[in-house]
């Protein structure tokens, strides 16, 4: 399944991202007025599950050895019968989120296009189906997930977004 990928975390990568006009020009506005800096549109994703999540390490080795032809021949990863949407900015709203590095305590803002309810309630249903068709566990911030494209943060690296 091209349009889901492990690397660490469970994402829907870049080139199956259609970003709407008026959401890249809200976030890039908000972006300049509070001097954050864009992330590289390859670097663009929408994150289904984070690295926390219960038995995605173990997934993530199996997967990298099936993507690069090593160890099994079979994808390690069971999926929905329900296929992914098609991920769209339109009608979505641009937001600006803070936190704390939980590591470092360092403050972190992100600017971030989050996706319409429709989007929302459609990658829930295939995330939480997945999660248990894999013997994944989600912790309660992973159950609360909402689903975005991080645009901009303080340094561009997506490692440093509010998660």
């Amino acid at each position: 399944m091209s349009q889901f990928e492990i690397s660490g975390i469970g994402k829907i990568p870049p080139r199956f991202i259609n970003i709407d006009p008026a959401s890249f020009i809200n976030a890039d506005e908000l972006a300049t007025s509070l001097e954050l800096t864009p992330l590289a549109p390859e670097k663009f994703h929408v994150t289904l599950l984070h690295q926390s999540v219960g038995g995605l390490k173990q997934l993530t080795k199996l997967f990298k050895k099936y993507s690069k032809g090593k160890g099994k021949l079979e994808d390690p990863c069971v999926y929905p019968s329900t296929t992914l949407p098609e991920i769209d900015t339109e009608g979505a709203e641009v937001i600006v989120v803070d936190d704390q590095n939980p590591k470092t305590g360092e403050e972190r803002r992100t600017v971030r296009i989050v996706l319409r309810d429709e989007l929302q309630q459609v990658l829930e249903a295939w995330v939480s189906q997945f999660c248990e068709l894999n013997g994944l566990e989600r912790d309660e911030v992973e159950m609360q997930r909402v689903y975005h494209i991080s645009y901009a943060n303080r340094t561009g690296n997506p490692s440093d977004s509010v998660r």
